[in-house]
């Protein structure tokens, strides 16, 4: 899929920064091709593939094909207790405390998403 994703922390209803290293382990065995200056990697994993652009602070995926990506994303935003944000869906928490510091408005359809499948299922329903 080519729209763009979005992953972030939250606390206190508002932007928290950290979690990019936390992604970082999670994607860096599976970067095949990486681009610094612009913070881009290609990530392959199973059956696809993803285009990130990882900050310290937050993420945008896209051209995400395949389904094993989607677990692959999921499992770094867990580990960095970031939200995702798919483009035109309810946000996507990875773990049910993050409800509380969401920003008011985001939290009123925001759904708690577990796997990869989870994810993609949120995205296809909308």
């Amino acid at each position: 899929m080519s729209f763009d994703v979005y992953f972030q922390r939250f606390r206190n209803r508002d932007t928290e920064p950290g979690g990019g290293e936390a992604m970082r382990q999670v994607l860096a065995p599976h970067i095949v091709r990486e681009d610094p200056e612009h913070s881009f990697a290609r990530v392959e994993y199973g059956d696809g593939e993803a285009d990130v652009y990882l900050g310290p602070d937050g993420m945008k995926a896209d051209h995400v094909t395949g389904t094993a990506p989607w677990d692959l994303l999921v499992q770094g935003a867990r580990a960095a207790d970031w939200v995702v944000m798919p483009v035109g869906c309810p946000a996507c928490l990875t773990d049910e405390g993050q409800r509380a510091h969401m920003p008011e408005g985001l939290d009123d359809e925001a759904v708690l998403i577990a796997s990869g499948q989870d994810l993609l299922a949120v995205i296809r329903s909308s």
